[in-house]
């Protein structure tokens, strides 16, 4: 039939392009959340794929690289990471907010408090949650995802499918932007770390002077309720710096993806 002598040459460079796609909804938040099934993620990235397919160029190269079994898992191994290196990289924010969460959770004494988070499908402090969630609603409203999706459709220009090579892996690019989730982390928790630092201060100098006085019997809200106390006052400053960095982050992927007007 003409129509399937048509489709048969496409097939593989579309199983190309699928690949690709497929190791963004791996690492992307949002992407790779336990509350969507996994069939719909599946049936997503396939629709994803078939509406970026005409668009994609150099479809002819992809069309003349060899058929044989292991060409095709080499190719489709480099598709798969460079999806992968892309969602990884658009994810870094949303795990520096993790860990900023994890540290004020630990330094307050709700460590243990552990409760069911449905995105990771796993358990997690109730204040790695509250930033996860608020980073979650932060990354939706600047657009990240749409961003993402914008570097991905970079990516089918810029690399042509089955070019990938190792040496093309940002790997200063992750490291860089590695540095800065971790500093990241450091500024959300700082407020709050410097506020439970001196509130161990202060009862240290009160168990000194008056040792009668059971601090200890107190210690322990005291210190929650310092801890969420400032953290209710810097909510508005945590937003800001969330957003900014998401954004910087995806900036510097559209970069490496080589978008048009991301420099």
């Amino acid at each position: 039939m003409p129509l399937l002598e048509y489709l048969q040459p496409l097939v593989v460079p579309f199983m190309f392009v699928l690949t690709r796609v497929t190791g963004v909804f791996l690492f992307t938040p949002v992407l790779t959340s336990a509350v969507i099934p996994r069939k719909y993620k599946a049936l997503f990235a396939f629709m994803f794929a078939l509406a970026v397919f005409p668009q994609v160029s150099h479809l002819d190269q992809a069309a003349d690289l060899s058929l044989d079994l292991p060409s095709i898992g080499v190719v489709m191994f480099s598709e798969l990471m460079i999806g992968v290196v892309l969602g990884l990289i658009a994810g870094l924010p949303m795990l520096a907010i993790q860990m900023a969460g994890f540290i004020m959770g630990y330094q307050m004494g709700l460590g243990l408090a552990q409760a069911y988070n449905p995105e990771m499908d796993g358990s997690d402090d109730v204040v790695s949650q509250l930033l996860f969630f608020m980073g979650m609603a932060v990354y939706l409203a600047a657009g990240g995802l749409d961003l993402v999706f914008l570097a991905l459709l970079g990516t089918f220009d810029n690399v042509p499918i089955g070019a990938f090579a190792a040496s093309q892996a940002p790997l200063d690019l992750y490291v860089g932007l590695l540095s800065s989730g971790v500093e990241l982390a450091i500024r959300i928790a700082a407020p709050v770390m410097g506020v439970i630092l001196m509130a161990l201060l202060s009862m240290g100098f009160v168990m000194k002077t008056m040792p009668q006085i059971n601090i200890l019997s107190v210690g322990f809200a005291a210190k929650i309720l310092a801890g969420l106390s400032i953290l209710a006052i810097v909510v508005g400053a945590i937003d800001f710096v969330i957003h900014e960095e998401t954004l910087a982050t995806l900036h510097e992927l559209l970069i490496w993806t080589g978008v048009r007007g991301a420099e």
